[in-house]
C-alpha cells in the first residue's frame, strides 16, 4: 500500500517511541495503584495484593516469552530487544481489563499467547495485525472461564447485570438498578468492582488528558469512539423510554473508557491517517453496542476493537491519497461510514428487548422485606431460560444452611446466601438472600422454597423470587435440574445455591 502524503505544511514529533511507552507505562501504573488502594479499602488487603501479584505474574511472563523468543531467534543483543519489545505494556494492560478472580495461572498463559501470537509471530513491536493485549483477554474470556479463583469473587459487574436484563433499562427502573453500585456518581469515581483497571473513570481521562497533552496519542480517536458510544446509546435508549442516564451508563460501564484511552488509540494496529481514525472509532463504538445488544459478551469493546483491527487496512486503503488534496473526499468518506455505522447500531437497537418482565417492572415490586419476613413476589409472568444442574459449582454464593426445625423425615433449613450483589462496596450496606427451605430426607427431594429475605436489588432480580419461581425447585435433588429465570439469573442462582446446601446437608445430617 502506496500513502503520499504532502511535504509542506506538516507536523513533527520529536518524542521517541520509548518516551511515549514511557508516558503510557506511567499512566497504566497510576491505573494500578487506584486499583490496589481501592480493593485493599472495598475488600480487604488480600484483594489489594492480588492485584499486585497478577501485574507482577503477567510482567513476568512477558518478559520471559521475549527472552526466550529472542533468544531462540539468536538475538546479538536480549536486553536491547528486550527494552524495544514493550511487551511490559501489554502486560499491564491485560492485568487492567481482567477480572481479580482471574487465576494466575491463565494470567501467566494468556500473556504468553497475546505477547507471542498477538505480537512477535508478526515481526515483533511495530507490525502486529491485533491489539495483542485485547487478544489476550479474549483467550480469557473464551477459554479460562473455569479457572477464576472463586476466593477472590467481587459479585456481578454493571455490564453483567445489564446484560442479564438485555441492556435494556428505562429511565422508571434505572434508579434501583443503578444503586447496586452507588449511583453513577461512584461508578465515575471507581468506587465498584468490574475488570480491575476499568472503574475509575476520573482517573482514565485524566490520563486520557495527559497522553494527548503530552502528544503521546491523537485525540480523534478517543473523542470520537467515547462520543459516539453515548450518542448511539442515548439514541436506542429514547426508543425504548430510556434517558440520557442510560446513555452514561453506557459509557461508564465496562471498558469503554479505558478502551477508548488506552487501547484504541495504538498506533499498530488502528488507520495512519486522522480520517481513517475517525472512521475506525466510529466503527468500534457501534460494534460495541452492537455486541452488548445481541452477543453473549457482556461488554463488547475488546471484541469491537479486534473485529476493527482486522478492518485496519481497508480502512487505510479507502483513505489513500494526498490528504490535503484529498481532504473533501475523505471527509465525505468519513460521513458515509459513520452514518452507515450509525444506521446498522441503530436497527439493531430497535429490535432490543428486556429479557422477561425484570426491567420493566414498577421500581417498587419485589421490595426488599425486613429480616424475618418474607419478600413480595415480584408480579408478571416469568421466563424460564437455560437448565442449570443443581450440581453447579455455587461457591461464589457462600450459602449455607443451619436447621430450624425437624418433623419426621421432613427437615427445614434456615439459609442464606450471597446474590446478585455479592459484596459492592465498603459500605457493607448489602443483605443476604435468606430462604426456608424444606427437605424430604427419606427421597432426598426439596419440598419447599419460601424467602424469608430478598437482599438483592428491586426491579433486577425479584422475579426469580416469585411463587412460580420458587415453585420450580419442589421435588428437585441433587441429581436434577432448575431453569434460570431470564433476566434474573444471579438472583437465581443465590436461591439455587441455597437448595444445593440444603440438599448437602440433608445427606449428612
Amino acid at each position: 500500500m502506496k500513502l503520499t502524503f504532502k511535504p509542506s505544511p506538516n507536523y513533527r514529533n520529536e518524542k521517541s517511541t520509548t518516551g511515549i511507552m514511557k508516558d503510557l507505562g506511567l499512566c497504566l501504573c497510576a491505573v494500578l495503584l487506584y486499583a490496589v488502594i481501592y480493593y485493599c479499602a472495598a475488600f480487604g488487603a488480600q484483594y489489594g495484593l492480588r492485584v499486585i501479584l497478577l501485574a507482577c505474574d503477567a510482567v513476568v511472563a512477558a518478559l520471559a516469552t521475549d527472552a526466550v523468543f529472542y533468544k531462540f531467534a539468536k538475538s546479538k543483543d536480549i536486553m536491547k530487544d528486550l527494552k524495544s519489545s514493550y511487551s511490559i505494556i501489554t502486560a499491564l494492560i491485560l492485568v487492567l481489563i481482567s477480572r481479580i478472580d482471574t487465576s494466575y495461572f491463565a494470567m501467566a498463559v494468556c500473556t504468553i499467547m497475546a505477547v507471542y501470537f498477538g505480537k512477535l509471530v508478526f515481526g515483533g513491536f511495530g507490525q502486529n495485525i491485533f491489539n495483542p493485549a485485547a487478544f489476550g483477554a479474549a483467550l480469557i474470556m473464551g477459554n479460562f472461564a473455569a479457572s477464576y479463583n472463586v476466593d477472590f469473587a467481587t459479585g456481578a459487574t454493571p455490564t453483567q447485570a445489564a446484560s442479564s436484563i438485555g441492556w435494556m433499562i428505562p429511565s422508571g427502573n434505572f434508579a434501583s438498578f443503578i444503586s447496586q453500585y452507588g449511583g453513577l456518581g461512584r461508578m465515575f469515581l471507581g468506587q465498584y468492582p468490574s475488570t480491575i483497571g476499568s472503574t475509575c473513570a476520573l482517573l482514565i481521562l485524566c490520563c486520557g488528558a495527559f497522553l494527548i497533552w503530552q502528544r503521546d496519542i491523537d485525540w480523534q480517536t478517543p473523542v470520537f469512539y467515547i462520543c459516539t458510544v453515548f450518542v448511539e446509546a442515548l439514541c436506542i435508549g429514547l426508543m425504548h423510554g430510556a434517558g440520557i442516564e442510560y446513555a452514561l451508563f453506557n459509557v461508564l460501564a465496562g471498558g469503554v473508557l479505558f478502551g477508548g484511552v488506552f487501547m484504541a488509540t495504538d498506533p499498530v494496529t488502528t488507520p495512519v491517517t486522522i480520517p481513517g481514525r475517525i472512521l475506525w472509532a466510529i466503527g468500534a463504538a457501534s460494534l460495541t453496542l452492537i455486541i452488548r445488544l445481541k452477543a453473549n459478551f457482556a461488554d463488547g469493546v475488546l471484541f469491537a476493537i479486534l473485529l476493527m483491527n482486522m478492518l485496519t487496512p481497508a480502512i487505510d486503503k479507502l483513505f489513500d491519497g494526498n490528504q490535503i488534496k484529498d481532504a473533501a473526499k475523505f471527509r465525505r468518506n468519513v460521513l458515509i461510514g459513520g452514518a452507515a455505522f450509525a444506521a446498522l447500531t441503530l436497527l439493531v437497537g430497535t429490535s432490543v428487548k428486556p429479557k422477561g418482565e425484570t426491567a420493566a417492572a414498577p421500581a417498587s415490586s419485589g421490595v426488599p422485606a425486613a429480616s424475618g419476613e418474607a419478600a413480595a413476589p415480584a408480579g408478571g409472568d416469568v421466563n424460564f431460560g437455560e437448565a442449570l444442574p443443581m450440581t453447579y459449582n455455587f461457591n461464589a454464593n457462600k450459602a449455607s444452611c443451619v436447621i430450624d426445625g425437624e418433623e419426621n423425615n421432613t427437615v427445614r433449613y434456615a439459609c442464606e446466601a450471597k446474590g446478585f450483589g455479592l459484596v459492592t462496596n465498603a459500605d457493607g450496606d448489602y443483605e443476604m438472600n435468606q430462604a426456608m427451605v424444606v427437605v424430604d430426607k427419606s427421597t432426598g427431594k426439596i419440598k419447599s422454597i419460601s424467602m424469608i429475605n430478598f437482599g438483592d436489588t428491586a426491579g433486577v432480580g425479584d422475579m426469580a423470587t416469585s411463587d412460580e419461581a420458587l415453585a420450580q425447585f419442589e421435588g428437585k435433588g441433587l441429581e436434577d435440574e432448575v431453569n434460570l429465570v431470564t433476566g434474573a439469573t444471579f438472583t437465581t442462582r443465590s436461591v439455587a445455591s441455597m437448595a444445593q446446601a440444603a440438599l448437602n446437608a440433608a445427606q449428612e445430617d
